[in-house]
């Protein structure tokens, strides 16, 4: 795996709606109430491929994938990344989201279950 670095919001954004256009999905996303305004992390699968995305206010947009998979983002999306050390896509960070985005997951199921036992009494 390696990490592109210091991306543009604009083009990060464009390279998720694009995937998304070509039939990747969405298989976890942060929702947080700073959501796309402090931080942001999605991960997207095409099958058994994947590509991590994260971002902040600050440093802007990384992405994470297989050195062959950026390279088609490369040149799909006629960008030129540079590949550093992430900010946002680190190990502790993608493990906070992760555990974050299924409490969340959690959280609705049970409060779906609830509201339908409710309704029923």
């Amino acid at each position: 795996m390696k990490t592109a670095t210091g991306i543009k919001t604009e083009d990060w954004n464009r390279i998720i709606r694009g995937l998304l256009d070509e039939g990747w999905v969405v298989s976890a996303k942060y929702d947080g109430f700073d959501a796309g305004i402090d931080y942001d992390f999605i991960i997207l699968r095409d099958g058994k491929r994947t590509i991590e995305f994260g971002w902040d206010n600050w440093m802007e947009g990384e992405i994470k994938a297989t050195e062959e998979i950026l390279e088609e983002i490369t040149q799909k999306f006629e960008i030129d990344f540079k590949y550093g050390k992430p900010s946002n896509l680190t190990l502790p960070l993608i493990r906070v989201t992760k555990i974050n985005i299924a409490i969340n997951k959690i959280t609705s199921l049970i409060n779906n279950k609830l509201g339908r036992l409710i309704t029923k009494k």
